[in-house]
C-alpha cells in the first residue's frame, strides 16, 4: 500500500524548471520499498535525502518568479522534510557535514518563513477586518460600503513588508542575486550528502551500515518518545512555547512515518499519520496567530496614525483567538494522547 502525500505537499512533477533539470537531469526517480529493509541505512537515507532535494528544486522556478504562494509552501515542506531526515539521521550521516547542512537549511528556512507568514496573514486579512467591524478590502476599495483608508494603508504596509521579504529570498535563489553563493553552497552540500557514492568528508555515523529497517524503527520510537514528553509538558504548563515545541516534534514524527513507511508495517502507518496531522492542524492555528500578532503590530507601527490603532484592534482580536487556541491545544492533545496510538505505533514497527 502506498502512503499518499499529505495535502500540504502536492505530488510534484520532477525536473520542473531549468534549475532542477540542470542538477538532476541524469537522475532516475527512486522510491523506497520493502526490498530495501536490509539495505545499509547510509544508502537508504542518502537516497531519501536526494529525493527531498529533487522535490525542493522542482518548485524553485515557481518560487523565484513568485508564481503561486502554494508552491512556496510546498518548497518549504521539502526543506523541512530534509531537515527532519538529517536530524533523525545523526547516527548515519557524517557528523560535520550533517551539522553544517542543517545550519544552512535552517537559515534558509527563516528567509522563506518571512514570506510565507505574510502570505498567510494577507489571505486572512479580510476575515480579520470583519472581526473588528470593517468591510472586506477588495483591490482599491472596500465592500459593504465602509470605506476605510486605514484598512488600505495597513494592507499596503503588509504588502511592502512582503515585498522586502521576497526580495531577500529571491536574492538568495537567483544565480545573479547578491546572496546566491550561500544558496549554491547549500545545494552542493545537500547533493553530496544525498549521494550514495561520495569521496572525501568525514566518516559516516556509527549506524551507517546497520539495516535501514532497524534504524527506521529506532528513529520512529525515539521521535514518539519526544512527542509524548513535549505533549505532557505543554499540557502541564499551557505555555505557547511548549505547544510550539510539541508541534515541531509531532511534525518530525509524521515526516519520519511518511519517509520510512515502506520499511514498516504500512497498514498501521496511514492512520498514525492522519491522527498526527489532526493534532498539528490545531497546534498550527495557535502558532499562526502568535506570528500574526507580531506582523500586524509591526505594520501598524510602520504606518502610524489611525492605521496603528486599527492594527492594535486586530492584534487584540488575535490575542483573544490565541487564548482560545490554548484551550483547543489542550483538548487536541488529550484526544491524541491515548493508549491506542501507542498500540498502533507498536504494530507499525513490528514486522
Amino acid at each position: 500500500m502506498d502512503v499518499p502525500l499529505e495535502p500540504e505537499l502536492s505530488d510534484p512533477v520532477f525536473g520542473l524548471g531549468p534549475a532542477a533539470e540542470a542538477l538532476l537531469g541524469q537522475g532516475v526517480r527512486w522510491s523506497l520499498g520493502v526490498e530495501d529493509r536490509q539495505q545499509p541505512a547510509a544508502r537508504v537515507l542518502a537516497l531519501l535525502l536526494a529525493g527531498n532535494l529533487q522535490q525542493f528544486r522542482s518548485f524553485e522556478f515557481s518560487v523565484l518568479n513568485d508564481l503561486d504562494p502554494e508552491q512556496l509552501h510546498d518548497y518549504r515542506v521539502s526543506l523541512r522534510r530534509a531537515r527532519s531526515l538529517l536530524s533523525s539521521g545523526r547516527s548515519v550521516f557524517p557528523s560535520a557535514q550533517r551539522k553544517e547542512l542543517l545550519s544552512q537549511l535552517a537559515e534558509f528556512g527563516r528567509l522563506t518563513s518571512r514570506v510565507r507568514d505574510l502570505d498567510v496573514l494577507l489571505e486572512d486579512l479580510p476575515k480579520l477586518y470583519r472581526a473588528v467591524g470593517l468591510g472586506v478590502v477588495v483591490g482599491g476599495g472596500v465592500e459593504d460600503g465602509k470605506q476605510s483608508s486605514e484598512s488600505q494603508e495597513l494592507r499596503a504596509a503588509l504588502l511592502r513588508n512582503r515585498s522586502g521579504a521576497f526580495a531577500d529570498l529571491a536574492a538568495r535563489i537567483d544565480p545573479e542575486g547578491g546572496e546566491a553563493a550561500k544558496y549554491q553552497a547549500m545545494l552542493r552540500l545537500w547533493y553530496v550528502l544525498g549521494s550514495v557514492h561520495r569521496l572525501g568528508g568525514d566518516d559516516p555515523g556509527k549506524d551507517a551500515l546497520r539495516p535501514s529497517v532497524v534504524v527506521a524503527k529506532a528513529t520512529i520510537l525515539m521521535q514518539f518518545g519526544k512527542v509524548r514528553s513535549a505533549g505532557r509538558g505543554a499540557k502541564k504548563s499551557n505555555e505557547v512555547s511548549d505547544w510550539h515545541r510539541l508541534r515541531k516534534r509531532a511534525k518530525a514524527l509524521r515526516y519520519g512515518l511518511v519517509a520510512y513507511a515502506p520499511l514498516l508495517n504500512e497498514p498501521a502507518v496511514s492512520d498514525l499519520i492522519s491522527r498526527l496531522r489532526k493534532l498539528q492542524n490545531v497546534l498550527g492555528r495557535q502558532q499562526d496567530h502568535a506570528v500574526q500578532i507580531q506582523l500586524i503590530e509591526l505594520a501598524g507601527v510602520q504606518a502610524g496614525g489611525r492605521t496603528a490603532l486599527l492594527a492594535g484592534a486586530i492584534s487584540e482580536q488575535l490575542r483573544l483567538e490565541a487564548l482560545k487556541d490554548l484551550q483547543s491545544c489542550s483538548a487536541a492533545w488529550s484526544r491524541f494522547d491515548q493508549s491506542s496510538f501507542k498500540g498502533d505505533l507498536a504494530a507499525a514497527v513490528t514486522l
